[in-house]
């Protein structure tokens, strides 16, 4: 059976704590007798704050500095709204390392938000969460991990995973869903199986960004569901430091429902080579119903390099792909579906196919077993991709499919040699 959102690895983790580690429960004994900051200033390093309350609990907490796991205790379902500031979870890095997990949390009216604010290595997993809005302004990212204006900073290492954002209306010139911005030390991160709903037609960034200044970026973006009327474009990768490169994989994500009403470039996924390096794979990705499909560009004196293959670009309303003409020469694509959409500009590379990709209909973006995008694929483009966007094996058959999902079929569901 086929699984929107893999909850099921959630309930394992809450059930871990760090070795050696203090768990201590909110409410609770000293130092948890009193508030939920309370108790997390007086853990220890390494500790585990686990919340044994449904809330709401109004919050505006902070850590500081010190490697913690704050998450909610078995059994219970934490709420924690905003109060008198929407930065609900402020978690911060320090000059030593720190590792920080925020997990199966729900923040209503409010952001998780993680600062690189030292030189010392940061470790940050924000996983299994609920990021929701409060009424109809939801005025900020719900989930980012950017810096503090510490300089020299140390390096990052980021995992959000399994996160549900339904955030509503937005607004901003500096909004997104998910937002990785102004790291400019070394960052190496994922973002994975998160599912991004509503949205707003004022956020002038992606529902998931991430933006590159001087450091060197190695990001992980993958089995993402963004199915969210009203986000100026979806994955959008910036390189803008003269000095950074970042370096992209982008697989097995859904699209659906962006605008372009405003902002640089709003695309489905988007490639914008500002300055410095950027690299991107795009393999494998289903880009349906924006108002553009694809988008790489490249400003003069910056480098874009990368390919877009397998993947499925149809019914955008604007445009389907556009590859500039400075890209063109570093960016190469092959064996995608582009069909439906308003005008592509781009030469279009071996084993395109241009027919109608025959959905299962109804907003169901999987594939029927008579689709031209079966087996259509360069499975080349798969190696190391092991699942589709359910979790199902990713090759079924002679040949991956184009898109995010593989199409079952019995025949070959051990394999097709077998």
């Amino acid at each position: 059976m086929r699984s929107r959102h893999a909850s099921s690895a959630l309930v394992a983790l809450l059930a871990i704590a760090p070795a050696g580690a203090t768990t201590l429960t909110w409410p609770g004994a000293p130092p948890c007798a009193t508030t939920l900051q309370a108790c997390i200033a007086g853990a220890g390093a390494g500790d585990v704050v686990e919340i044994a309350s449904d809330g709401p609990i109004e919050a505006s907490l902070e850590i500081q500095g010190k490697s913690l796991t704050l998450r909610a205790a078995e059994g219970f379902t934490p709420v924690l709204q905003a109060g008198s500031s929407t930065d609900v979870i402020d978690a911060f890095g320090g000059n030593s390392q720190v590792t920080i997990v925020i997990e199966g949390l729900t923040v209503r009216g409010g952001s998780i938000t993680a600062y690189q604010a030292g030189s010392g290595a940061f470790d940050v997993t924000i996983r299994g969460n609920v990021v929701e809005a409060e009424g109809l302004d939801a005025n900020r990212t719900a989930i980012s991990v950017t810096t503090f204006g510490a300089a020299p900073t140390g390096p990052v290492d980021f995992a959000i995973t399994n996160n549900d954002v339904r955030l509503g209306f937005l607004h901003g010139d500096d909004i997104a869903a998910i937002g990785i911005d102004d790291l400019p030390g070394a960052t190496t991160g994922a973002i994975e199986r998160n599912m991004i709903l509503d949205g707003g037609s004022w956020s002038t960034l992606g529902a998931i960004l991430v933006n590159n200044d001087d450091g060197a970026a190695d990001v992980l973006l993958q089995h993402n569901r963004i199915e969210a009327t009203g986000y100026n474009g979806g994955i959008v990768l910036v390189q803008y430091g003269a000095g950074g490169t970042l370096d992209a994989r982008v697989f097995n994500n859904l699209v659906t429902g962006t605008v372009g009403a405003m902002g640089p470039q709003p695309a489905a996924v988007s490639l914008r080579a500002n300055a410095g390096s950027l690299h991107a794979d795009v393999f494998g990705n289903t880009l349906v119903g924006n108002h553009t499909g694809f988008i790489a560009s490249v400003s003069t004196g910056a480098s874009l390099t990368g390919t877009l293959a397998n993947t499925l670009v149809a019914g955008n309303d604007s445009h389907g792909v556009v590859i500039g003409a400075a890209a063109g020469g570093g960016f190469a694509n092959e064996h995608n579906l582009v069909f439906d959409n308003g005008p592509n500009d781009f030469t279009p590379g071996a084993g395109t196919v241009e027919a109608d990709p025959a959905f299962v209909g109804g907003g169901d973006w999987r594939l029927r077993a008579d689709s031209p995008a079966r087996d259509a694929g360069n499975s080349l483009y798969a190696a190391g991709i092991a699942v589709d966007l359910d979790g199902e094996t990713r090759i079924v058959g002679p040949a991956v499919d184009i898109g995010a999902w593989e199409v079952g079929d019995a025949i070959f569901a051990n394999g097709y040699d077998a």
